[in-house]
């Protein structure tokens, strides 16, 4: 699933620097995101029937906590920093790949081969999102200006 680059921490009136998910972007995505699985969750569990209360409740339900499981997992991300790059990975990738096992299995697919697409789903993000976190300005600055460790080459 797509998630908001962090937007560049601004200065609010106040002089604070205002929180990356300050920006509208933060939560327009999840948002976005959410009505869409809800949708896809409800019109699978259709099966082409007609529209039912189950249905409905079905798509709230899973387009809410899809929504929110987004908006909270971008926030912690966001606040991590340079920090924790793998956890932050490996939590995106686990989010994708059971949301999309979820949706699979609704369909009436078999269990392991929906554990399967939501495996490799989920590795395809882990390595989306650790290549996007590694190639960007925010960490490649940060590692510039740490300073070395161990032995150093002294030059006469």
């Amino acid at each position: 699933m797509a998630h908001a680059a962090p937007a560049p921490a601004r200065s609010t009136q106040a002089g604070r620097p205002a929180t990356p998910s300050a920006s509208m972007t933060a939560l327009a995505l999840p948002v976005l995101a959410g009505i869409l699985y809800g949708f896809w969750a409800a019109n699978i569990e259709r099966y082409g029937h007609e529209v039912t209360g189950g249905n409905i409740a079905l798509g709230l339900i899973s387009g809410v906590l899809v929504a929110a499981l987004c908006f909270g997992i971008h926030l912690w991300s966001a606040r991590q920093g340079v920090r924790h790059i793998l956890l932050r990975a490996l939590v995106w990738g686990v989010f994708a790949g059971a949301a999309i096992g979820f949706l699979h299995s609704l369909a009436n697919g078999a269990v392991v081969w929906s554990m399967l697409l939501g495996l490799a789903v989920g590795v395809g993000v882990l390595l989306g999102t650790l290549y996007r976190f590694y190639s960007s300005s925010e960490y490649t600055d940060a590692h510039k200006a740490a300073p070395t460790r161990g032995r150093t080459l002294v030059t006469k």
